[in-house]
């Protein structure tokens, strides 16, 4: 082996250990990104913690219950079984700013209406409760309306109504109105033998949560709309089973950001390897410096805290695109007028179509998450195949 080849050959493995290097010091701030991310994510859930303290949080719906006192000190109260549950939800909704954040937030109108299985049948002058329960009574907008049997609807200060029942009928059918408002969540507890429940508002993204999803639902760029019909059988074998609908935001900037930064390493690898193989192959010998590559690489991760700060103001693809154009340019520019000397303007528009391609590649894996696996695979099998085709003729090692 000549001394020449010798010489490539140690300059190569040199160059090769100074990259992945560079790379493993880069690890440090892509750690420090993740805690910046999670503390503008962490300052964002106490802005809504803020909102739902003054508005109302997540409302979760109890079904009704009818309850007659009894003298047994053990059991003081017998409940009658809920036959029929009828829940019309209507939700308007608006979003309330707190700083930079926005949160949604709703006012649902509650329309329940059914009946009971009269199990204590005759009842006469029997003293009765109807009662229910939301997880935040502060969110009460009016007072709840009361109907029992053929009475006249009754407001109450409380959710609880009492009366004086005489009947001898199977079924004691009830009504229950009221306004509420909540946050971000609505859930019903479906508790009937029967339940028909029906949620529908003025939210254009809405996602259908709970152990149920709906029997029928519609949604538009203005109104959704769920359908639930669910017999006891069904729930009996679930513990505190719920349903409802999340009113989700078009897009959580900061949890996308966090799946970004999980490329970044990757990132900074692949453009790092086209940087290696320039030099490699490049016939002006050109050579570029260890701090040169920091510096590209604190460019490359800059990118990271302009997606984050843009995106708490215009929606993330904008500033995915703003963060990303700004950085190609920095890139090619300084692969333009600092590492080729203004000698080689193809590398340095090569770069920046490199970059532009992997930054419009990763984004695809961050908007179509079911398929990222397999989008991701064959690309990087093309980009290994790539990179084995382009060093065909490097010679890494002569006897």
């Amino acid at each position: 082996m000549s001394e020449e080849t010798k010489k490539n050959k140690s300059t190569k493995l040199k160059k090769f250990y100074t990259i992945l290097g560079t790379l493993l010091i880069l690890l440090i701030p892509i750690l420090f990104l993740y805690g910046i991310v999670e503390d503008r994510s962490s300052y964002k859930r106490e802005a809504e913690r803020k909102v739902e303290t003054s508005w109302a949080a997540t409302q979760v719906l109890s079904a009704p219950q009818l309850a007659m006192p009894t003298n047994d000190p053990k059991n003081p109260y017998k409940y009658f079984t809920l036959n029929d549950y009828d829940a019309e939800i209507f939700i308007s909704t608006e979003l309330r700013k707190k700083g930079i954040f926005k949160v949604p937030v709703y006012t649902a109108n509650v329309q329940i209406k059914g009946n009971f299985e009269n199990n204590f049948s005759p009842l006469k002058n029997q003293k009765v409760a109807l009662y229910f329960h939301v997880s935040d009574s502060k969110g009460f907008v009016t007072q709840p309306q009361f109907k029992l049997m053929d009475s006249k609807f009754i407001p109450s200060n409380d959710t609880t109504y009492k009366k004086n029942l005489t009947t001898s009928t199977n079924l004691i059918p009830f009504e229950i109105n009221y306004k509420l408002r909540g946050s971000k969540e609505i859930y019903v507890k479906p508790e009937g033998l029967n339940n028909k429940i029906e949620i529908e508002g003025d939210w254009n993204n809405p996602s259908f949560e709970g152990d149920f999803l709906p029997t029928e639902r519609e949604v538009t760029a203005d109104h959704f709309e769920g359908e639930w019909e669910i017999p006891y059988i069904a729930v009996s074998s679930l513990k505190d089973a719920k349903l409802g609908v999340s009113l989700l935001m078009p897009v959580d900037n900061y949890r996308m950001a966090t799946r970004a930064l999980k490329y970044s390493f990757l990132f900074l690898a692949l453009t790092f390897l086209s940087y290696f193989i320039f030099e490699i192959t490049s016939k002006e010998n050109r050579r570029i410096h260890l701090l040169q590559y920091l510096m590209m690489g604190a460019a490359m991760l800059i990118f990271y805290l302009l997606l984050v700060s843009l995106s708490e103001f215009i929606p993330f693809g904008g500033a995915y695109l703003i963060a990303g154009l700004m950085t190609i340019a920095l890139i090619g520019s300084y692969t333009y007028f600092i590492l080729t000397k203004r000698e080689n303007l193809k590398f340095s528009i090569l770069i920046s179509c490199i970059m532009l391609v992997l930054y419009g590649f990763f984004y695809s894996l961050l908007v179509i998450q079911d398929f990222s696996l397999i989008i991701g695979s064959f690309v990087l099998f093309l980009i290994i195949s790539l990179v084995m085709y382009t060093t065909r003729n490097v010679e890494w090692y002569n006897d």
